[in-house]
């Protein structure tokens, strides 16, 4: 699938962020899409551990962790 170039020159700098809520519908999309569960649901099992955090072999999950406040208050 194609994905369309955006031009985002005439953008100012306060347009380039997102709101807290639009941040977090796309993580609860991310989780949702990636691992068949709520944002709610990852950041419970993430600060449980269930997840291996192996880069490597789980780059998917780093990333939406990363997401997290809670990844860097671990």
């Amino acid at each position: 699938m194609a994905h369309e170039t955006l031009d985002l020159s005439s953008l100012t700098e306060q347009d380039r962020f997102l709101t807290e809520e639009e941040d977090r519908a796309i993580m609860e999309n991310i989780a949702q899409t990636n691992f068949g569960m709520s944002l709610a649901e990852f950041t419970k099992a993430w600060m449980a551990g269930e997840f291996d955090d192996d880069h490597e072999r789980h780059g998917d999950v780093i990333s939406l962790a990363m997401m997290l406040p809670e990844y860097w208050t671990k």
